[in-house]
């Protein structure tokens, strides 16, 4: 079974839930979140506000946990 690279990221300290092709890097930034959104009340948001780039990076001491995307959202995030 393949595991889907789209994951939920949520954030340290900040209230921002993102979803996006998650890569797990070896060293600092420590992830990559290509085509990356924002859940806003079940809406996907581009991500960050006011850039045309989706590809970020993150490093480790920002991030709180990664999770698996609940379907509806995942079926969002399929159709952007």
């Amino acid at each position: 079974m393949d595991e889907t690279p789209i994951k939920l990221v949520l954030l340290k300290d900040r209230p921002e839930y993102l979803i996006g092709m998650v890569t797990e890097l070896d060293e600092e930034p420590s992830l990559l979140i290509e085509t990356c959104y924002e859940i806003v009340d079940g809406d996907l948001v581009p991500f960050p506000k006011y850039s045309a780039q989706r590809d970020i990076f993150l490093t480790s001491e920002t991030i709180l946990t990664i999770l698996e995307a609940s379907p509806e959202v995942l079926e969002k995030y399929k159709q952007e």
